[in-house]
C-alpha cells in the first residue's frame, strides 16, 4: 500500500501532453509536434487525458518508481482511437495503451473482453478504486474509467524491476493507479 501511495504521489497530472507527436503514425520525443490539422486525412488529437501516458509526469513517474538515472525513450502511436506509449527499459519494453471507446458503457464491456483475453481476474477491495479493473499474474493491469479503457502492459519486463526490486506487476499497478488518478480531473 505504501507504494501505491508514494506513486501516486510522485506522479502529477499533466494538463496537456509535452511530448511532441506523429498523430497518426507514431513518434520519439524530441522534435516539433505535427498538427493533425496540417495533414491532410489524419485524425483528430488525442485528448489530454488519453495521452497522459506518455506525458512528461508519466515518464517522471516511471523514472521515479524504478530509480532511474534518466527519462527513459519512448514512442508513441494514435489511430484516432488507440493511444499507445511504448517506455525503452532496461528492465524490458513497458507500455500504456488508452483505447477511447463511444461511451461508458462500451469501455466496460472493452475491458472485460481484454482482460479476459489476458487472464486477467477482476481487482476486488479498495484496490479497485471504485472502478472496473483486472489484473493478471503476469504484469498486465485493465482499467475501465468513463469512455476509456487503459491497459498497462509490464509483461516483458524482468520479473523484479528497479533499484527496489518491486515485481512487474507492482510495479504495473503503480502506473495504472498513477494514471487513474490523473484521470479524475477528466
Amino acid at each position: 500500500m505504501g507504494l501505491l501511495m508514494a506513486s501516486i504521489l510522485l506522479g502529477g497530472c499533466a494538463a496537456e501532453v509535452t511530448a511532441p507527436m506523429n498523430p497518426v503514425n507514431g513518434a520519439s520525443q524530441g522534435g516539433a509536434p505535427s498538427s493533425p490539422s496540417a495533414m491532410a486525412g489524419t485524425v483528430e488529437a488525442p485528448s489530454a487525458a488519453t495521452s497522459m501516458v506518455c506525458s512528461a509526469e508519466a515518464k517522471d513517474s516511471v523514472t521515479k518508481i524504478l530509480g532511474l538515472s534518466s527519462t527513459p525513450a519512448t514512442t508513441i502511436s494514435w489511430d484516432g482511437q488507440t493511444y499507445t506509449c511504448n517506455y525503452s527499459l532496461a528492465a524490458g519494453p513497458f507500455s500504456m495503451t488508452v483505447k477511447v471507446m463511444p461511451g461508458d458503457a462500451q469501455a466496460l464491456a472493452e475491458a472485460k473482453k481484454l482482460a479476459t483475453s489476458l487472464a486477467a481476474p477482476p481487482v476486488v477491495g479498495l484496490s479497485n478504486l471504485g472502478l472496473s479493473g483486472y489484473q493478471s499474474a503476469g504484469g498486465d493491469v485493465v482499467f475501465a474509467k468513463d469512455n476509456m479503457v487503459l491497459h498497462v502492459d509490464g509483461t516483458a519486463m524482468s520479473a523484479t524491476v528497479g533499484q527496489n526490486n518491486i515485481s512487474r506487476t507492482d510495479f504495473a499497478f503503480q502506473m495504472a493507479t498513477t494514471i487513474l488518478a490523473c484521470w479524475t480531473e477528466h
